[in-house]
């Protein structure tokens, strides 16, 4: 399963979605270094500039083998079709068309992984580094991915969110976007799930 990239690229009101490049390595190694990041995520040790770039040049394999689609959100350079302010749904003539530069300031990522075809599944995560969080991009970039995947480009059903209880911020990102709380891990994580507008009404208060 080959997972395309979204066409035209997403953009939002502040920034575009795209893939990562080699040039945005040191940006991706200062947001490992962030002990929230440490805190919630599961970032590579060491977390430095060699472990950033060879994790960027594995980007296009995992998405090829159908692993994994991770997005860089980044300040946006105007092109001809638009500017800044960019429908961000990047409707034709509004500003889609406008690039992130490589090596800009990384705003953040949200990507998709855990693929399962069969039930036209995903887990979607997100983070926000540190100079730019409490503005509403994390709401924004799920919400646009969210979006994208359970249309009929990616045509997924569901998509899931694992969330630690302890932070209040994803939790509250994850609702913002649309996602419901549908049960609990083991280890106590809430699963937050969104489905398609034609998917199955996900029941409550199940652990899975």
């Amino acid at each position: 399963m080959r997972l395309p990239l979204p066409e035209p690229m997403l953009a939002g009101t502040r920034f575009v979605l795209r893939p990562w490049e080699s040039g945005d390595a040191a940006s991706l190694a200062v947001a490992w270094s962030d002990p929230e990041m440490r805190r919630w995520l599961p970032v590579p040790e060491p977390g430095d500039l060699s472990a950033a770039a060879a994790w960027i040049a594995g980007e296009a394999d995992r998405r090829h083998a159908g692993q994994a689609l991770d997005l860089v959100a980044v300040e946006p350079v105007d092109d001809l079709a638009g500017g800044l302010g960019a429908d961000p749904m990047g409707r034709s003539g509004n500003g889609s068309a406008a690039k992130g530069q490589a090596g800009a300031d990384v705003l953040g990522e949200v990507g998709l992984s855990a693929f399962d075809p069969e039930r036209g599944a995903a887990m979607i995560g997100w983070w926000i580094a540190e100079p730019h969080r409490r503005q509403g991009i994390a709401t924004e970039i799920v919400r646009l991915l969210t979006t994208w995947a359970l249309g009929p480009q990616l045509g997924l059903k569901i998509l899931v969110a694992e969330v630690e209880p302890a932070n209040p911020g994803s939790l509250a990102v994850a609702m913002a976007a649309g996602y419901q709380e549908v049960g609990r891990r083991d280890d106590g994580r809430l699963v937050m799930a969104a489905v398609a507008a034609t998917g199955a009404v996900i029941g409550s208060g199940r652990r899975v």
